[in-house]
């Protein structure tokens, strides 16, 4: 959301939005997958009773989930994300940033709008208990990760971007 409202004021070129996509992508899946595997699975929080059956049951009804549903609920789910950040950007304190944040993000967790980076978390932690499958991870991936792009990048900081430049 940050670095598209950037692309589109041409302060960093489009090039430069999708080489930071590139590196936060990587980086989240690399932490996500640390987390997965060692917090969950090696240390056994994934692997008992109730936890493990949860874990295995949200992977399961994320990556089943259709192609055009999961884009449409990755655009939800990184609409509510920028508005947060946005909010955030604009308290003046700790405590306006952390109300800014809590009920954007509350709103998309109770509403069950996928975000690809928290799928890298909780899909891989299925895998590794045998729930689903990479193939069931990739599949889900792309259309949330494409959604998550349009909805930070274009329904909040590009209609931001638009309505001020074409409405002062």
């Amino acid at each position: 959301m940050a670095v598209s409202l950037s692309a589109f004021a041409k302060k960093v070129s489009w090039i430069d939005f999708v080489k930071n996509l590139i590196v936060i992508t990587f980086a989240n899946l690399i932490g996500a997958l640390f987390v997965a595997y060692f917090f969950g699975h090696f240390v056994g929080l994934t692997h008992s009773g109730i936890f493990r059956d949860d874990v295995i049951r949200i992977a399961q009804s994320k990556v089943a989930s259709p192609f055009m549903p999961s884009f449409v609920s990755g655009i939800g789910c990184n609409w509510f994300v920028g508005l947060a950040l946005w909010l955030s950007y604009g308290a003046k304190d700790a405590a306006g940033k952390i109300v800014g944040v809590w009920f954007p993000i509350m709103i998309f967790v109770a509403i069950g709008f996928q975000h690809s980076i928290a799928n890298c978390f909780v899909i891989p932690a299925a895998i590794f208990e045998g729930g689903v499958t990479w193939g069931d991870f990739i599949n889900n991936l792309i259309p949330v990760y494409l959604g998550n792009i349009v909805g930070g990048s274009i329904f909040v900081s590009g209609f931001y971007y638009f309505s001020y430049k074409f409405g002062h």
